[in-house]
């Protein structure tokens, strides 16, 4: 498709006015212009439909990005919300990456192919728009004037033009003002960048920006109309210091000292990933906290016998039983030596199996016990320890002697009457 030569003119003025909206279309030169609730009525509203309409937009007139109408076959080109995004970049240098995009909303496939012939035109320079690095040499040497820093423009130019989809709250509203049924809506985006050299000071662990807005006559970037949006981005690796938002949409009036933002090195923003992995590390962490806890609360209140504190050792005589200490030989019916019991392992016993905890025990207690002295240490009933020694005994793991009425249990290299 090819655009006539009224319609290349229209776009011509649609660019410089809509390209820095509030900001700037082409500053003039008292510094960047701007008013957050302008005047309809009061701005210059570029038709675009013959040659000498472009003669009446004058260069200084208050800037605003407009709704125009790109005349071609019926065609137009709305701009998205917000129309304009001033994009800047903090570098870990001082320097700041700006960039400024200007965006429109492309309705169905006629629309992708106004905005593609266009955008290409513009960016290639086959369309000149009269908009350079030179626009900005007001308010560069306003911010060195009140900086002191010497500062510079550079790697300026128009980016790759593309196109994005709509966001979701966007596209939810866009049927109430234009028609779009069964039509594909996207978002046309133009953008020009340039490097501003020294645009905030940096040090070993700060950087310091927003005090190149400043002019001696105030500050030349006041406020965000309503179809502007302003994203400043940390540097990697940095966060913010100054308790602040990044973001600001319009209308908007900046207070003084608003835009002075001061990063810190160390640490970069947590993404959504990052916040997940952060809560998953710090759950994880009590739960180990709590899980030794609880180890060490069991294996000190269920594990109590030890060289300290050797088990007392019960002899039965008829329907009574007493008690003696583990190192005196047994007055009834039969005798129980022990040996110095060895120290214990530092092993929770819910973990040791039923075999594995009656051979610690042995251990423990010399590598004799009675049998009843293993019911009174495990907790487990008569029956249970009577078939699993019997168990034992036949696997050759433990041997049992019977003295009188009670069962002697040692270790199959333990001799039963040995005394120490």
């Amino acid at each position: 498709m090819r655009l006539s030569t009224a319609i290349t003119f229209a776009l011509t003025v649609l660019l410089a006015t809509s390209t820095l909206g509030a900001v700037a279309a082409v500053p003039s030169a008292s510094g960047f212009t701007s008013n957050s609730n302008p005047d309809p009525a009061a701005t210059h509203q570029p038709s675009l439909e013959t040659d000498s309409d472009l003669q009446s937009v004058s260069a200084t007139s208050e800037p605003r990005v407009q709704s125009a109408s790109l005349s071609s076959n019926s065609t137009s080109l709305p701009p998205a919300d917000p129309a304009q995004v001033i994009r800047i970049q903090v570098q870990d240098d001082g320097d700041a990456h700006w960039s400024i995009e200007s965006r429109f909303l492309l309705i169905g496939e006629e629309g992708n192919e106004t905005f593609d012939e266009w955008s290409e035109a513009v960016v290639s320079g086959q369309r000149s728009v009269g908009y350079d690095a030179q626009s900005f040499q007001t308010e560069l040497e306003a911010a060195e004037e009140t900086t002191g820093r010497e500062m510079a423009i550079g790697d300026a130019g128009w980016d790759e033009p593309r196109t994005e989809p709509l966001e979701p709250e966007t596209e939810a509203d866009l049927a109430d003002d234009i028609d779009v049924e069964n039509e594909t809506v996207r978002v046309g985006v133009v953008s020009y960048s340039f490097t501003w050299e020294n645009f905030a000071t940096a040090d070993e662990e700060r950087i310091y920006f927003g005090d190149a807005f400043d002019s001696p006559d105030g500050t030349w970037f006041p406020s965000l109309t309503s179809d502007q949006r302003l994203v400043i981005e940390s540097p990697d690796n940095y966060a913010l210091e100054t308790p602040t938002h990044l973001v600001w949409d319009g209308p908007h009036h900046f207070e003084d000292g608003e835009l002075e933002i001061v990063f810190v090195r160390g640490a970069a923003p947590l993404t959504g990933a990052d916040w997940y992995l952060a809560s998953a590390l710090a759950v994880l962490t009590i739960g180990i906290i709590v899980y030794v806890i609880y180890r060490l609360y069991h294996a000190y209140f269920d594990d109590d016998s030890g060289p300290d504190n050797p088990p007392v050792a019960a002899a039965e005589a008829g329907d009574s039983s007493s008690s003696q200490p583990a190192n005196e030989p047994s007055t009834g019916s039969g005798v129980e030596l022990q040996h110095e019991a060895e120290p214990e392992d530092d092993i929770d016993p819910e973990l040791l199996s039923d075999e594995e905890r009656v051979r610690r025990l042995l251990k423990q207690n010399g590598g004799r016990m009675k049998q009843a002295s293993i019911v009174t240490e495990t907790g487990w009933s008569n029956a249970k320890v009577s078939q699993l020694l019997s168990k034992m005994d036949e696997n050759g793991e433990i041997e049992k002697l019977r003295i009188g009425r009670e069962n002697l249990i040692t270790l199959p290299d333990v001799d039963p009457v040995e005394m120490d």
